[in-house]
């Protein structure tokens, strides 16, 4: 009788574990309005990075968004441009323009020292105001220095955290953020 039991329990468990496990894993469509990508898939599993990837041209502007969202550019060599994404819960609109006379401007790289850079921002292009958001200590005083130039603290939309800014420059930066107890005697 127990056994019968057990074996009832076992199949009523497959049986509503069973359409989980035969679930097929959701795609999404990338939709290109504009432009024409290299090795472009028309599906991508939320999660997947989407990699566009196109010809370099020289003597404009390339700007490509996902949603209306502007990508940073990689150099893929020397006849490519790489923009990523990651693929969310839902279908994306790409779109490629081109403007200007001036020659393509790629963004530059901005690295930090240390961890203290609550979500980094990776690149920027130069002009382009970068904020950076650091967490508050009460009995601390934080620094953030770029390029060992100290940069300005800004208000921020959260009084959680502390925010500064810079203008990108037209190179890579290194990012450092110091604390020192107020009292001025470092840890």
């Amino acid at each position: 009788m127990r056994t019968k039991k057990l074996v009832s329990i076992a199949l009523a468990l497959l049986m509503l574990l069973l359409p989980l496990a035969c679930e097929r894993k959701t795609t999404y469509r990338v939709i290109v309005e504009n432009g024409t990508f290299i090795d472009l898939k028309s599906r991508y599993a939320e999660g997947e990075e989407v990699r566009l990837k196109t010809y370099i041209v020289y003597d404009a502007s390339p700007t490509v968004t996902a949603d209306g969202e502007r990508l940073s550019p990689e150099l893929d060599g020397y006849e490519y441009l790489v923009y990523t994404f990651i693929m969310p819960a839902h279908d994306v609109t790409v779109s490629y323009s081109l403007g200007g006379s001036d020659m393509m401007m790629m963004p530059f790289h901005i690295a930090y020292e240390d961890r203290s850079v609550i979500d980094p921002v990776e690149s920027a292009y130069p002009g382009e105001t970068v904020m950076l958001k650091v967490g508050l200590v009460f009995d601390k005083i934080t620094d953030v220095y770029v390029n060992d130039e100290k940069i300005r603290q800004v208000n921020g939309p959260d009084e959680d955290f502390l925010y500064f800014a810079f203008e990108m420059p037209y190179e890579d930066v290194t990012v450092r953020v110091e604390s020192r107890n107020i009292s001025g005697a470092d840890d």
